[in-house]
């Protein structure tokens, strides 16, 4: 795999969680029998908690790759500001585990975190193919975390 396909490849597998808790909120539960032989069976409820853990630690991935732009930037600052406002986000959202709060919060950190992309992609600091990467995926996530809250009310 090229250099570009590899890390797209992992990204939309990375977003099998999100579309996996979708699925149980959708459907009720998910019977894990059936795919795995497992006597695994998730409510609703927990799907909001799969979601709600699985973004704060992608919103603190997400954090870092701030982290990393910044370190090649030493003259632009702000990046290392926003990467731990984000990885603070993404903690506190924990307070208000698998609620509606917690979830809105978490979304909104997705949105930060691509509008920062946003702009470091404007300001030539990362690549047209990641930033459009970065722009697919958080509408595919913050859909499912949509559709997550509205399933849930």
């Amino acid at each position: 795999m090229n250099t570009v396909r590899k890390p797209t490849w992992l990204t939309y597998l990375g977003a099998l969680p999100f579309l996996y808790a979708l699925a149980v909120a959708a459907y009720g539960f998910f019977d894990l029998n059936a795919v795995l032989g497992t006597e695994l069976r998730f409510a609703r409820f927990k799907s909001y908690m799969v979601a709600h853990t699985y973004g704060a630690v992608i919103v603190a991935f997400l954090a870092g790759i701030q982290w990393g732009v910044s370190l090649n930037q030493p003259t632009d600052q702000q990046y290392f500001i926003i990467s731990n406002v984000l990885a603070l986000m993404a903690w506190f959202s924990l307070f208000a585990f698998a609620s509606l709060m917690g979830m809105l919060l978490i979304t909104v950190a997705f949105l930060l975190a691509l509008w920062v992309d946003r702009h470091a992609h404007q300001q030539g600091m990362i690549p047209t193919w990641f930033w459009r990467l970065r722009l697919r995926i958080t509408v595919l996530v913050v859909t499912t975390l949509v559709g997550l809250m509205l399933l849930n009310q």
